[in-house]
């Protein structure tokens, strides 16, 4: 029991580890495109362009810089499916006598903790016209987000906290075909290349059930739960390339490949025991320090986004994309402790990968743009987007599932400056039915089975600048 005890508390510390690789993949980098569902793509108006394809910077005339910052909250609540029939038990010793107690577990219907994300865009590029060159950086956070739950919640032995950052710094050349080879009055093509530099963060917090340990304690121990924080940094690198072609007034194109980056995260787990959960993992032998270094890695999927524009009529663009994420780079995940090869804690906290077999994500956005009096934009959108996660290893660390989305905004454009504004507003759900979180017959966790309804409100704000 003791052998089998350890193993489910490593895999109960490892399977939400980091387990939101691409669960919140953002694609808001800029307030134009929050307007329009993220159909940007064949569109080279504005220099967020440097995101959805860099190419078409290459339209972009002088110097053009962007800041800006977006607010994404997201309002994600939990409804129990209810205890199975017949109810999960666990031994326990009660009143000079052992029994067994029912698991309080997919009962409690509760919302997460909100907390407002922040996601920033900087862009800035320069356009050599002469020479077809054109030279640009960007700053953004394409994966990240995180959930907050109560500590007392059913799935408290999954997860409390999970979050990440990422930042992307992107330094990008794009070269003008058409411009060199002298025939842009009758096609405007481009291609660009990009080297990605990423500095990520991460933090995993959760419960740690150690109720094995109260039958054998003949009742003088109850409810004993330990509590794991970990924090978490990493470092890596990527490159993107894209395509921009358009037939001037009439209609454009664009493709842009973002490849996948690998980030080997490592940082300090903290564990914290009350009175009743050190008692346990004394009596249970099982070695947790109070801290120890750990690593696991990570690798982000790689991206490709397709689009077309009709340009066609004046003022107007109406615009579709689609967006193909291979999250199939998150086939697993293998969390190592230092203090296993130091001796100092149980052997068994390193047990091995963990399977995720998450899959692609799709999004297919439309987007219209007019312009009125060349200076006020009015956009508009709507997207669906795909779930990666599979029903087998779906958790609540970061709920995905079947998304819509519907946007709007406006922007005004002056001489040499705009600024722009962009609502969505994103809902999905998903149902967990799986054993994630379903412990042994001892250690029973807390699996909560369910269905995760996500509705998300994200506004955009963009300052551009053009010399």
């Amino acid at each position: 029991m003791l052998i089998r005890m350890s193993l489910t508390l490593f895999l109960i510390l490892c399977f939400p580890a980091l387990a939101l690789a691409g669960g919140f993949q953002i694609l808001e980098h800029g307030a134009v495109s929050t307007a329009m569902a993220n159909a940007r793509t064949a569109i080279a108006d504005d220099i967020s362009a440097l995101y959805f394809n860099p190419a078409a910077m290459s339209e972009l005339g002088g110097f053009q810089f962007e800041i800006g910052v977006t607010g994404i909250l997201p309002i994600i609540d939990y409804e129990p499916a209810g205890n199975p029939v017949p109810p999960r038990q666990y031994p326990s010793y009660e009143n000079g006598e052992y029994v067994f107690k029912e698991v309080n577990d997919g009962t409690n219907a509760v919302g997460a903790k909100e907390k407002l994300f922040t996601p920033i865009h900087l862009y800035a590029s320069y356009n050599l016209q002469d020479l077809g060159l054109s030279f640009g950086y960007g700053l953004n956070n394409p994966f990240g987000l995180g959930t907050f739950w109560p500590g007392d919640w059913d799935g408290r032995f999954i997860a409390t906290e999970t979050q990440i950052q990422t930042f992307f710094n992107q330094a990008t050349v794009a070269l003008d075909v058409a411009k060199l080879a002298g025939f842009k009055d009758s096609l405007k093509l481009s291609i660009a290349i990009a080297y990605d530099v990423v500095y990520a963060t991460a933090l995993l917090g959760k419960k740690v059930d150690l109720r094995a340990a109260e039958a054998p304690s003949l009742g003088t121990i109850m409810d004993p739960e330990a509590e794991m924080s970990m924090r978490g940094t990493a470092w890596g690198q990527g490159f993107n390339a894209a395509l921009y072609a358009e037939l001037p007034g009439l209609l454009a194109a664009g493709v842009s490949f973002r490849s996948g980056v690998h980030l080997p995260f490592s940082g300090k787990a903290d564990f914290s025991f009350n009175q009743s959960a050190r008692e346990a993992s004394d009596l249970l032998h099982i070695v947790i320090p109070d801290e120890t270094d750990g690593s696991v890695d990570m690798d982000l999927p790689a991206t490709v986004n397709f689009g077309l524009a009709f340009l066609g009529v004046s003022n107007l663009v109406v615009a579709a994309d689609v967006y193909l994420a291979a999250f199939s780079s998150y086939d697993e995940i293998e969390l190592k402790f230092d203090c296993v090869s130091k001796g100092t804690c149980s052997d068994s906290l390193n047990a091995g990968p963990i399977e995720k077999n998450w899959g692609t994500s799709v999004q297919v956005s439309l987007g219209v743009q007019y312009t009125l009096l060349d200076a006020l934009g009015l956009r508009a959108g709507y997207g669906h987007i795909t779930s990666p996660v599979p029903e087998g290893t779906y958790d609540p660390s970061l709920p995905d599932g079947e998304r819509n989305i519907f946007s709007v905004g406006l922007g005004w454009r002056a001489s040499w400056w705009k600024i722009d504004l962009g609502y969505m507003l994103a809902m999905w759900s998903g149902v967990k039915d799986n054993d994630v979180g379903a412990g042994d017959n001892n250690n029973p966790e807390g699996k909560a089975n369910g269905t995760y309804r996500t509705t998300t409100h994200i506004l955009a704000l963009s300052l551009s600048a053009n010399y």
